[in-house]
């Protein structure tokens, strides 16, 4: 259970490095407007977003394994990357420290940008952008046909 919850923790901060990278791409459409997706559009979803599940699942002990080698802990790296992303919080952190969390820092930005490359390549390889990824995404969130439709797509796989 608290291997599971560093995960998340490392999980989250790689989010958000994805997260920054789509908001790269400015939205097309607003949230108000529904997004047609033809069964084919769907099935090539579902493989991009098995491809991308699956580099998630790679990544994920690379971030514990490169916080663990620099010399901290998954929890005590989270509360640093928390502090320094809110200027509104303060962590109490040695110099030591500060040095082990750059250098982890540094290597999860390089082991993100590359699940980034292999995620927009697992999405390119369905034959959809990543915009169209990124609407088609948006409108499985927010509609139950959609959702049900990925379902049965990935059962399939």
């Amino acid at each position: 259970m608290l291997l599971s919850k560093k995960l998340y923790g490392l999980f989250f901060i790689f989010l958000m490095g994805i997260t920054a990278v789509s908001a790269q791409f400015p939205q097309q459409m607003p949230a108000q407007q529904t997004t047609e997706v033809s069964d084919g559009e769907m099935e090539q979803f579902a493989l991009a977003f098995a491809g991308i599940q699956a580099v998630e699942q790679q990544v994920q002990p690379k971030l514990v394994k490169t916080v663990q080698d620099k010399g901290l802990e998954v929890q005590r790296f989270n509360e640093i990357m928390n502090a320094h992303q809110n200027p509104n919080q303060q962590v109490d952190a040695t110099d030591d420290e500060m040095e082990k969390f750059a250098a982890a820092s540094q290597e999860i930005e390089r082991i993100q940008s590359k699940a980034q490359q292999d995620m927009f390549k697992a999405i390119t390889e369905e034959g959809l952008t990543v915009e169209r990824y990124q609407e088609i995404i948006a409108a499985v969130r927010n509609d139950e046909t959609l959702q049900q439709k990925l379902q049965q797509h990935m059962e399939k796989e």
